[in-house]
């Protein structure tokens, strides 16, 4: 290795953090100059790709072209049943995260129709003048102190 030469002394002093001029990039130039090569992939990309992927599988004497992670889940469901308890906890954390039961959108219907009903009581009050104003005439805030 060649160790680089000085013409002049200079007011730069090298040291942590602080490498000699000559062996650093030139302004301009990227220190990556080929970059990420093209058609590379993120991981991310490739798994979805793979779980996206179409598989036969035989159900009932039926075959049936279904995405992988539907197959996977379907399969966990299976262990699940056969009382493995790693896939039952694993299918009950997910159930709680990701299912959805068509009575909970009832209620939460239910509980906006009481919200709305009550918004609508509380703007009927405060848009009537006499009403909203106290004694002193100035307008509530609808916080008591």
């Amino acid at each position: 290795m060649r160790r680089p030469t000085r013409s002049k002394p200079s007011s730069y002093s090298v040291g942590y953090r602080r490498p000699p001029k000559a062996t650093q990039f030139p302004k301009g130039t990227s220190g990556n100059p080929r970059g990420r090569p093209k058609g590379s992939r993120t991981v991310g990309a490739l798994l979805q790709e793979i779980l996206q992927q179409k598989i036969a599988v035989t159900e009932n004497g039926r075959t049936r072209r279904l995405p992988a992670l539907e197959v996977i889940l379907r399969r966990l469901a299976n262990d699940a049943m056969r009382s493995e308890p790693r896939a039952l906890k694993l299918l009950l954390a997910l159930y709680d995260r990701y299912g959805e039961l068509p009575e909970t959108d009832v209620r939460l219907n239910e509980i906006l129709a009481e919200d709305r009903e009550i918004l609508s009581n509380f703007l009927d009050k405060t848009a009537d003048p006499k009403e909203a104003k106290n004694k002193s005439g100035k307008r509530r805030s609808g916080y008591e102190h």
